[in-house]
């Protein structure tokens, strides 16, 4: 998975089940050119994302792209494993599980407490009949490097000189740690996890910049706020010229760019 070295990365924040939006961006994705990369965050709230699953793993076959894991892909593992004791956190309209849980039995008014169903037979039903699915999601990386860019899910630990360093468990949960602090690692992060309206002083959803131009935060709360967007960015490697292409549901894609 994404071993080989292409001279440009098309690189996707945050899906969230939003099919949709991801069907828009992958129009502008150039397959014979451009290496494509999801930053992880397939799952949760959006109401596709067994849709968006099966269509990560549909390109997985077809080309080399890299598929990072995110934290929600992290929290279904483990409702998978405990579910009669992870639920109730999966299941809050925060975190969006119930949506999934939705995509997997094709029922978007499921009701799990008036429908009678147990945890337990809900995630035996999941396994069962999703094994290429779950293993996919076991399988999925925490990093890529593709010098002089670092993509990860939710950030590095800011105060390591090699990236490396940094605890597992931070590639996918970090926030203001590594957000609000310069990074002594020299790579340029380029990262989802935090929407940007929560880091635009504007609070708009477009994609962040911090000061030192050192991170690079895209996503754009497509699946959470009523003007968010899904974005797709695309670097290369002999120029700093950032292409933006950014889906939303109420516009056609709008296409910006800028120099880092």
């Amino acid at each position: 998975m994404g071993c080989v070295w292409m001279e440009k990365v098309f690189v996707i924040g945050d899906i969230h089940g939003s099919f949709d939006l991801l069907e828009k961006l992958l129009t502008y994705w150039n397959p014979e050119e451009e290496q494509l990369v999801f930053l992880g965050d397939y799952i949760d709230r959006g109401p596709d994302s067994l849709k968006v699953l099966k269509k990560v793993i549909e390109l997985s076959d077809q080309y080399d792209i890299v598929t990072l894991c995110g934290n929600h892909e992290q929290i279904f593992l483990n409702w998978l494993d405990k579910p009669e004791e992870v639920s109730q956190f999966y299941f809050n309209q925060k975190v969006g599980g119930i949506a999934t849980v939705q995509s997997f039995f094709d029922v978007p008014d499921l009701n799990i407490a008036s429908d009678n169903f147990s945890v337990k037979e809900l995630t035996e039903s999941i396994r069962k009949n999703n094994s290429d699915i779950i293993r996919f999601i076991k399988k999925l990386r925490s990093f890529y490097l593709w010098e002089p860019y670092l993509f990860v899910h939710a950030g590095i630990d800011a105060n390591v000189e090699n990236f490396r360093e940094t605890k597992f468990d931070d590639y996918f949960w970090i926030r203001e740690e590594f957000f609000s602090n310069p990074h002594l690692a020299k790579e340029i992060v380029v990262f989802g996890h935090t929407p940007t309206p929560l880091l635009n002083t504007d609070q708009s959803s477009d994609v962040w910049v911090s000061p030192d131009k050192k991170k690079i935060g895209i996503d754009g709360g497509g699946a959470i706020y009523e003007k968010g967007q899904l974005h797709g960015l695309v670097f290369s490697n002999n120029t700093k010229e950032i292409i933006i292409y950014s889906a939303s549901r109420s516009d056609d894609v709008k296409t910006t760019s800028m120099v880092l």
